[in-house]
């Protein structure tokens, strides 16, 4: 390991130093050298995470940069330090593993501040296998292959933005052949990574992503999460099936930034329609563009510029008077070192996006036999692409009507579900152990069931609630994507978990700043088409000629579904424009104007819908009259009013155990308990014997012994600090002083 600091401006080290290492007096910094094997690159202390510096250095044996770590394991501390610093500050609570450990009712504690500790009468095992295997039985699921609801594809047709456009993308989609994954554009591993014919395996996944990289592991009896490093993982599929003490499922591992990201990349479609791949933006001419529209940052460096303009004014004036002023080329040389400035700026804040980019688009899912993910929807609403490497998976999807994620969100939110990460809000205590399709099936849904073999490939739209059961040992590529084909169910998906309380590490990653420059690259091809109208054209047309004929190009570009989208992302973005929440705020771009990009969308979108006659909302059925609604509202109305007569002596109940005969009521055959100071009645006979008595009055409304108005005949409950009365006798007994 080797340190440089520029405290003194000398360098201990155990090897070679930077030759280019720029240290300059007065400075602070310290820099320190990654000791893995071929990386011996330099960091600098404060930009890590945690901090490092010159006295913590001295602690570590060997240190490996955060890049170095998944291949070569964590940074080793010195065993001396390790000695003298076990009892420094608090001690900390344990993490105790209930996966590692095999045993579930085990206090599971989370050094994690979001996560909440599970406590043990809180952990509950279910038998996902028996309960599917059961309804399977019953005939509950319907063969999803073979009904309207999903598409069996022969051919890539699927592969074209055109067919999309024409036919929609609203239901899963099934390539069946093994074959067809290529011509789709979906490219795989196809030998081990030392360039033999061994095949592609779970060891394979771990040496190029990292061995001691660390995962997310779902045991599914509880579905709940562990971590596990890729070796430790590896080690347990390795074990034989029936010698696996629990059934565990890796589905979070995402790859794009490894050596196993370059050997997959995702289908064509799923490229072209992805809105990272299409409007994140990529280059600094983007960033400058955006600023030129009209960004928070242009308002300022427009006023600095006016009064550095007025500054340099007043000096050539003075330059006239006094001889002491700037002259032409001092005001270019100004200019010039701003225009620099500004540069330098959008490279820190492109350097800093593309850092922030949403890294979806490829996960590995490793899963072992009998392992169940339960119902979800994945976040965001993002639509997933899904090809089985090997082994086998069996989906349950259930449509995302309005109906069925409202009956979703309450099963999901409970107080008893188990492993999203929601919180808050809680469902129906009969809803609360409740097995989703048995919900879905009783409110008159229907639950789909698919089958995915080795080679398959499906599309998963947005929105579609489903599970996943693997009857054997898998691997599969997947991926996610937010595409303009399914806008308004993506938006209904985020509102959604917005409502659920969803976790933050469970939400699509900067999904809102994602959708502020979805809604830039819309009001930019609109400048572009007017811009190459006014080019194209020699004369010159009317600007609102020329406005009209770049709508009609829009709308015959984009089907109404994707201009409805864009719609509903519109009055989205105003509503996130005036928001004063932080977490609303933080996603704004820093180059740009809100405000003005909602509105300007706003106003776009209304002329397209205008054009294309067309409205959001489709007018409701009206429901027909009712011939038998008056003939019933009048029985009923006939019920109620025979209803108010005379009490009647109630039924004998039948009781399982009888009272002794010395507490038994006196009315004959009356199994209950007589009440004391009921004149050997129960409770029931006695208010049947002083209704009776009373000429009829509803004995219910009778107050029992001990809480009445000591007045005789009067049937009133007594009120407190009346003296025994109920409040009318007590103002009637009462003498007012003359």
């Amino acid at each position: 390991m080797a340190v440089i600091s520029a405290n003194n401006n000398e360098a201990t080290t155990s090897g070679s130093s930077p030759s280019d290492a720029a240290i300059e007096e007065g400075e602070e910094d310290f820099y320190i050298q990654c000791d893995a094997p071929n990386c011996n690159e330099w960091h600098e202390g404060s930009n890590l995470s945690p901090p490092i510096t010159p006295s913590t250095a001295s602690t570590f044996e060997t240190w490996h940069c955060p890049s170095c770590i998944p291949y070569h394991g964590p940074s080793k501390v010195k065993s001396s330090i390790m000695t003298s610093t076990r009892r420094q500050g608090l001690r900390k609570k344990r993490r105790i593993d209930f996966v590692k450990l095999n045993d579930p009712a085990t206090l599971l504690e989370s050094e994690s501040s979001n996560n909440i500790g599970v406590a043990a009468n809180d952990v509950q095992e279910v038998d996902f296998r028996a309960k599917l295997e059961l309804r399977r039985k019953k005939g509950m699921f319907r063969n999803g292959a073979g009904c309207c609801c999903f598409k069996v594809m022969a051919k890539n047709d699927f592969n074209t933005t055109q067919y999309v456009d024409q036919h929609g993308f609203n239901k899963p989609v099934l390539f069946a052949s093994s074959q067809l994954p290529y011509q789709i554009g979906l490219q795989l591993p196809k030998k081990d990574e030392d360039g033999t014919d061994a095949p592609f395996s779970f060891d394979t996944v771990a040496k190029l992503v990292g061995p001691y990289r660390k995962t997310q592991v779902i045991d599914t009896a509880t579905q709940l999460t562990t971590e596990y490093t890729l070796q430790e993982w590896v080690d347990y599929l390795d074990t034989p099936e029936k010698e696996r003490t629990r059934i565990l499922n890796v589905i979070t591992l995402e790859y794009s930034q490894t050596p196993l990201g370059r050997l997959v990349t995702e289908p064509q479609f799923a490229r072209d329609v992805d809105f990272v791949n299409q409007c994140w933006p990529k280059s600094v001419d983007e960033l400058q563009r955006i600023l030129d529209h009209g960004g928070d940052s242009r308002r300022s460096s427009s006023s600095s510029s006016s009064s550095n303009k007025n500054s340099i004014k007043s000096s050539m004036d003075h330059d006239d008077n006094g001889n002491d002023g700037m002259n032409d080329n001092d005001v270019s040389k100004k200019t010039s070192e701003e225009e620099e400035e500004e540069e330098e700026d959008l490279k820190d804040l492109l350097k800093e996006l593309q850092e922030e980019i949403p890294r979806v688009s490829k996960y590995c899912l490793m899963s072992a036999a009998g392992s169940y993910t339960d119902f979800h929807v994945d976040f965001g609403g993002t639509a997933v692409w899904y090809h089985v490497y090997f082994g086998q998976k069996i989906f349950y999807f259930i449509e995302p009507t309005q109906k069925n994620l409202k009956i979703y969100s309450e099963w999901a939110t409970n107080g008893t579900s188990r492993g999203r990460g929601t919180g808050g809000g809680r469902s129906k205590k009969s809803n609360a152990n409740a097995f989703l399709p048995d919900l879905i099936i009783s409110s008159g849904g229907d639950v789909f069931e698919v089958q995915l073999k080795k080679g398959q490939t499906m599309f998963i739209p947005s929105g579609w609630i489903h599970a996943v059961f693997t009857p054997k040992d898998s691997l599969v590529f997947g991926g996610n994507f937010v595409h303009r084909h399914s806008l308004e169910m993506q938006l209904t998906i985020f509102r959604l978990e917005k409502k659920m309380r969803v976790g933050k590490d469970y939400k699509f990653p900067s999904y809102q700043k994602l959708m502020w420059y979805v809604a830039w690259d819309f009001l930019k091809e609109h400048d572009d088409l007017m811009m190459q109208k006014r080019d194209r054209d020699a004369t010159n047309v009317n600007l609102i000629a020329r406005e009209e004929m770049v709508i009609q190009q829009i709308c015959g570009k984009y089907p109404n579904h994707v201009l409805l989208g864009y719609k509903a992302l519109a009055k989205e973005l105003e509503s996130w424009s005036r928001s004063k929440q932080k977490i609303t705020t933080d996603q704004f771009p820093e180059n740009m104007d809100v405000a003005k990009v909602a509105i300007q969308l706003r106003e776009l979108l209304t002329k397209c819908i205008a054009h294309l006659g067309v409205s959001k909302k489709e007018e409701k059925p009206k429901m027909k009259p009712d011939k038998n609604m008056k003939a019933r509202l009048e029985k009923k109305r006939k019920h109620s009013q025979s209803s108010r007569k005379k009490p009647v002596i109630t039924p004998i109940k039948k009781c399982s155990s009888s009272p002794p005969a010395n507490k038994i009521c006196k009315v004959e055959g009356c199994k209950q308990y007589k009440r004391s100071k009921c004149d050997g009645y129960c409770a029931t006979h006695y208010r049947e014997q002083l209704s009776l008595q009373s000429g009829g009055i509803d004995y219910h409304v009778i107050p029992p012994p001990g809480r009445g108005c000591k007045v005789d005949g009067c049937n009133k409950y007594k009120k407190s600090k009346c003296e025994g009365y109920c409040l009318m006798c007590f103002r009637a007994s009462s003498v007012k002083p003359s």
